[in-house]
């Protein structure tokens, strides 16, 4: 009988160093991964570059655009950092408007999405301010630039005279925000 115990006990180390030398096999080989990726643009240099370029006050009835003076930082219509926009203007009565053209462009390397607009002003209701020419979901492709509008109205509507100073908008925020177009 002890000869059979030995026999197994023999068996049982053998396969014991047969499992830890496959196991030590197994983690010694090294594993080799190599693949290639492209982040966009012909020469792979990847790069995101949206913003405002320009705003020029087109149309105008009798209202006038207020020109951004640098001793105030809310005076005057202008862009204010990549994709937030202000505009202020000075109109005298009732269907007086300025309508600006403002230009967003993308120099990156990959296609935009406008994925939120939000227009702020915080006037009186003699004046209105709109947005025509881009929307939540516009794409914007790499290389190109977009041109859409914002109007500042003197409502038609008022029926009372408004104070002098509320014939003047406050300046209106105009914040784009946009992201990877997928």
């Amino acid at each position: 009988m002890e000869s059979k115990n030995k026999n197994a006990l023999i068996g049982g180390l053998l396969a014991i160093v047969f499992v830890m030398a496959v196991g030590y096999a197994a983690f010694a080989t090294q594993l080799q991964i190599s693949a290639t990726a492209s982040t966009g643009g012909a020469d792979g240099n990847a790069k995101w570059d949206v913003k405002l370029t320009s705003i020029t006050a087109q149309a105008a009835s009798t209202g006038t655009d207020v020109v951004y003076n640098a001793s105030s930082a809310t005076d005057g219509t202008r862009i204010v950092d990549t994709l937030t926009a202000q505009f202020k203007a000075q109109l005298a009565s009732p269907g007086d408007f300025v309508t600006y053209d403002v230009v967003i462009t993308n120099a990156g390397t990959f296609d935009a999405k406008v994925s939120a607009i939000n227009f702020t002003d915080g006037n009186t209701a003699a004046i209105t301010n709109t947005y025509d020419g881009i929307a939540v979901g516009n794409v914007i492709p790499a290389g190109e630039t977009k041109t859409f509008t914002v109007t500042t109205t003197y409502n038609s509507s008022v029926t009372t005279e408004p104070a002098t100073a509320d014939k003047t908008s406050d300046p209106i925020t105009l914040v784009i925000t946009c992201v990877q177009n997928s």
